[in-house]
């Protein structure tokens, strides 16, 4: 099995790195032909991906965050080249919805357990979404597109990045900053079933199931569905969105009349006042957007044991 692996430097602690390596020698011990790269600049995994694909690799093993996680899917869409991953992020988000080991203080062995799950995993087909702007530029996800709060919060730390990435401290105080502040406008939502026209906090086209890392915002999203749900948060300032938030913390968000839920193929959503669009907690736009589930579009590697809520199939 010829393997790249596709490294964000800045990602995880040394002593992630220290046990990265470990996970190299395993693989190699496992008759794995092993190539590493890291990568320099945001793009770059995207890029390198995409050339994995055109130069034979097996598979992309995408070592970082959700937004590594997230380039790399960009260059492996609809290749047929199985993608692999490695958390080493602040949320690891889809890494902790499919079951795979996030390294810790406590599991100092979970880099080895990846590398395991790499190299004997199941390989599945699942789904991904894609975001359409007005400009005519397209990106997919692999977890969710956002629209408004969330994506003012992804936006705020983004013009607050450092070398290193945000921790959780500093991104949950960033976050309450920007809810305190944030009012939400009129919005006009089309999907398969029928138009939402309401003022609006937040919109979350969803792939998997988990948000946040704490979050289960969408319990019956499936990964293979050919579908994706969309929740659509009504309100105006920080009052219903400290509400949603208790909701979802504590699960009792699906019977909030607020809080509306549907399952489409397809959607778009136009804003009074542009909101800005993230995709797997990456800033990339504003309102007006189409978004789009593309069935069967990129290949993973699973955990055998992964939850099977998560799939249809």
């Amino acid at each position: 099995m010829k393997i790249l692996l596709i490294v964000n430097p800045n990602a995880g602690p040394n002593v992630f790195k220290k046990q990265l390596r470990t996970a190299q020698d395993y693989l190699l011990q496992q008759g794995c032909e092993l190539k590493r790269v890291d990568t320099q600049a945001k793009g770059d995994a995207t890029r390198l991906a995409r050339q994995a694909a055109a130069d034979g690799f097996d598979v992309a093993v995408a070592v970082g965050g959700d937004g590594t996680i997230n380039e790399v899917c960009n260059g492996l869409a609809n290749s047929g080249v199985a993608m692999g991953v490695l958390p080493a992020g602040t949320a690891n988000v889809y890494a902790a919805d499919v079951g795979i080991p996030i390294w810790s203080p406590l599991t100092p062995d979970a880099v080895t357990k990846g590398a395991e799950i790499i190299a004997h995993g199941h390989r599945r087909q699942i789904d991904l979404g894609r975001v359409c702007f007005a400009d005519g530029s397209t990106r997919y996800f692999l977890m969710w597109c956002g629209i408004g709060l969330d994506a003012a919060i992804s936006q705020s730390k983004d013009a607050a990045r450092s070398p290193r990435p945000l921790n959780f401290a500093a991104w949950l105080i960033s976050g309450l900053m920007v809810t305190y502040d944030f009012i939400g406008t009129r919005a006009t939502i089309r999907m398969d079933e029928g138009e939402i026209k309401e003022r609006v906090l937040m919109a979350v086209a969803s792939n998997g199931q988990l948000y946040g890392r704490v979050w289960r915002l969408a319990p019956e999203a499936k990964l293979d569905d050919g579908l994706l749900d969309v929740a659509v948060m009504v309100g105006q300032g920080w009052p219903s969105a400290i509400k949603h938030i208790i909701g979802m913390t504590f699960r009792k968000h699906i019977k909030d009349p607020d809080f509306h839920l549907h399952r489409t193929r397809r959607l778009t959503i136009s804003t009074r006042e542009a909101l800005p669009v993230h995709v797997d907690a990456e800033t990339i736009g504003v309102t007006p957007v189409e978004v789009e589930i593309v069935p069967g579009a990129l290949t993973v590697i699973l955990p055998e044991d992964a939850p099977v809520r998560l799939f249809v199939n």
